[in-house]
């Protein structure tokens, strides 16, 4: 008769599972009557498993009245293993005379010794016959026994690191909350300072400041976020959000910076991409600002492309990938399995560019994105630029399109675009042909005074702010020279924090910020011809 055993999940979940397992498996090896494990260690409730093949040997509220007698049984053989072939010729002690007392004659007993040479329980065969066990039993109960032994090292092990997990979690969290307080006086003051009068140097000392407060921020949010995954604390929530939305607003954040470097920042979202879905949005955000900080910190001339593209549906789920290309200093090949190992640095700084940082932004990326079972990967050409892509599987919540217009919206508009960025000018065309746009295209000031000399029937112009050194401004009065007899609207492409003055502003139909939102792009678009359709 088999006592507790029950179907379990193939999985090992704790010390008393081990014990059940391990039973199960004795009483398939073994014809014994009664098998029996006991653990009377490591700082737990006394431990007792039994299995019983016919008739219990007593009654199961005395079996725990065996533990001792079978723990000094085994004490008196110096803790190792012991086969007694029969209770009643074997010389007499008050342990062995309980158990002969209880019918039993033949007895097995192994100890459990830990690492340490600390006995914390036995493994027992035990039988009315005499004679039952012998002495290639007692090699195999003492294998068994070792493994076992070793299966409750591990437990021990994997309990005291989850103990130092949570204090360092614990140690961490307050240490960030104590050294926060002190951070958000030195912040705020640093914000009131730089609204005040000052000389050039007093700007640069106070830039300096505002610089470190942020690295010292981002810090601190680094090592608490990677603490909590290591202590398994981090959960992952579901809530319904605008993907696009949380991208762009990302984007956005160093958009200024980028655009101080003189780079160019390109978004480029597909239209399919629903409204909503459900997700663990500031997650999703972090995930985003690490890999956009990253290509910025890393990027000196030319651009970065920021894409979101659906993917197809798998079951409930959409499907989106992430992308993130610069056209920075690149990975060398030897380097690019080290990019998300944590407190890891890829690049070293030189005379002319520092770039610090813990080495952690990445690893909690990768962590984050598996965390929510997606995938990240990396390509890079050393001097040529790095693209990271992030996959991700999310619920939808929404059928509503994020551009709830049909895509022939702009059917039969025609717009000349002037941009001289390849990428930004193939973006923004892409874009309007989406919308059935007649475009043409145009890299430098020269090639659109040509296309308009040929033809200046354009409902609309789209033009970068600077176009190869030339101001826009310029650029627009030389267009409406060339078609005199008409208004033609210019839209003018700027780049966030831009400062216009009024009389720049006077000159364009509307200003559109850069990096493009696309719903920007479209809803300037109609209101620009909405409102120049009774003149034309």
């Amino acid at each position: 008769m088999m006592e507790k055993m029950n179907t379990r999940s193939p999985v090992i979940c704790n010390l008393e599972d081990a014990a059940d397992r391990m039973i199960e498996l004795l009483s398939q090896i073994f014809t014994s009557n009664t098998i029996m494990i006991t653990i009377h260690g490591l700082g737990l409730v006394p431990l007792l498993r039994t299995f019983n093949r016919e008739a219990p040997i007593m009654k199961e509220e005395d079996n725990f009245a065996l533990l001792d007698p079978i723990r000094s049984l085994v004490i008196l053989n110096d803790n190792k293993p012991t086969l007694v072939a029969d209770t009643h010729n074997h010389p007499g002690s008050t342990a062995l005379e309980f158990i002969h007392a209880r019918g039993i004659h033949s007895f097995i007993g192994v100890p459990l010794i830990t690492e340490q040479g600390e006995s914390v329980g036995t493994i027992c065969l035990m039988d009315p016959a005499a004679g039952l066990h012998t002495k290639e039993d007692l090699d195999i109960i003492s294998a068994m026994a070792y493994f076992f032994t070793y299966i409750m090292n591990l437990e021990r092990k994997v309990e005291f690191i989850e103990r130092q997990s949570q204090s360092k979690l614990d140690l961490f969290a307050m240490l960030s909350h104590e050294i926060r307080t002190p951070m958000n006086g030195i912040i705020g003051m640093t914000d009131l300072m730089m609204t005040t009068e000052m000389d050039e140097q007093q700007q640069y000392y106070m830039e300096i400041i505002e610089s470190s407060n942020a690295k010292l921020l981002q810090f601190l949010n680094d090592v608490l976020d990677f603490s909590k995954m290591e202590a398994g604390k981090l959960v992952i929530e579901k809530e319904p959000f605008d993907i696009i939305t949380a991208l762009e607003e990302s984007v956005y954040l160093f958009s200024t910076k980028a655009f101080e470097k003189n780079l160019e920042v390109i978004l480029n979202v597909d239209s399919e991409i629903p409204l909503y879905v459900l997700g663990d949005a500031p997650k999703v955000r972090q995930i985003i600002m690490n890999i956009v900080s990253n290509a910025l910190k890393f990027t000196h001339a030319g651009e970065i492309l920021i894409e979101l593209k659906s993917l197809p549906v798998r079951g409930e789920e959409i499907g989106i990938r992430i992308t993130v290309q610069d056209s920075g200093i690149g990975i060398a090949e030897d380097k690019l399995k080290l990019l998300f190992n944590k407190y890891t640095q890829v690049h070293q700084s030189s005379e002319l560019h520092h770039y610090g940082g813990t080495g952690l932004g990445l690893a909690i990326c990768r962590q984050l994105v598996e965390l929510m079972g997606g995938e990240i990967s990396v390509e890079s050409r050393e001097g040529v630029g790095t693209k990271l892509e992030v996959t991700l599987y999310l619920e939808k919540y929404t059928s509503l399109p994020s551009i709830p217009f049909e895509k022939d919206v702009l059917d039969a508009i025609k717009i000349l675009v002037v941009d001289d960025n390849q990428t930004s000018l193939h973006v923004i065309s892409s874009v309007l042909e989406d919308w059935s746009v007649a475009v043409t295209s145009a890299e430098t000031a020269k090639q659109a005074m040509d296309f308009l000399a040929v033809n200046n029937d354009y409902d609309l112009i789209l033009m970068d702010k600077d176009i190869e050194g030339t101001e826009a401004t310029e650029i627009a009065k030389q267009m409406r020279q060339l078609a005199p007899d008409r208004k033609l609207p210019v839209i003018l492409l700027a780049p966030l924090g831009t400062n216009l003055d009024e009389e720049t502003k006077a000159q364009f139909a509307s200003i559109i910020i850069k990096p493009i939102r696309k719903v920007h792009l479209l809803n300037n678009i109609l209101a620009l011809l909405k409102h120049s359709k009774p003149e034309s």
